[in-house]
């Protein structure tokens, strides 16, 4: 599975090869190439796969999506509870036109022991 982590701009660089940022994720700070964003500014959120800023997102966004990779990672060590569970993916819930039928068709049927 692929997954883009959101993380937000705290620099930018023009360099011979185009444009970065450094990014911060918690204490954690890399440079990521943003060649393929139109605009990004310090501040902003950006998703990143492999070192390259896919997008920039909401902050809202941005905290919906960490708080659901949370989640997952807890429950993959087997610490999350059916209350985390629930608040992590409510947008997904409450909206399951969104999602493709083969996972809306699993909207609020338990999946996990």
């Amino acid at each position: 599975m692929c997954i883009a982590i959101p993380k937000k701009v705290i620099s930018l660089h023009n360099t011979a090869s185009g444009t970065s940022a450094d990014v911060q994720d918690g204490d954690q700070v890399e440079r990521v190439d943003t060649s393929l964003i139109e605009s990004v500014a310090v501040g902003d959120y950006v998703l990143v796969f492999r070192g390259n800023a896919l997008r920039v997102v909401q902050a809202e966004e941005a905290m919906k999506i960490q708080a659901a990779l949370n989640c997952v990672q807890k429950v993959m060590q087997g610490q999350a509870d059916e209350a985390q569970i629930e608040n992590s993916f409510a947008d997904l819930q409450s909206d399951s036109s969104r999602l493709p039928p083969h996972l809306a068709a699993l909207v609020g049927k338990k999946v996990i022991e």
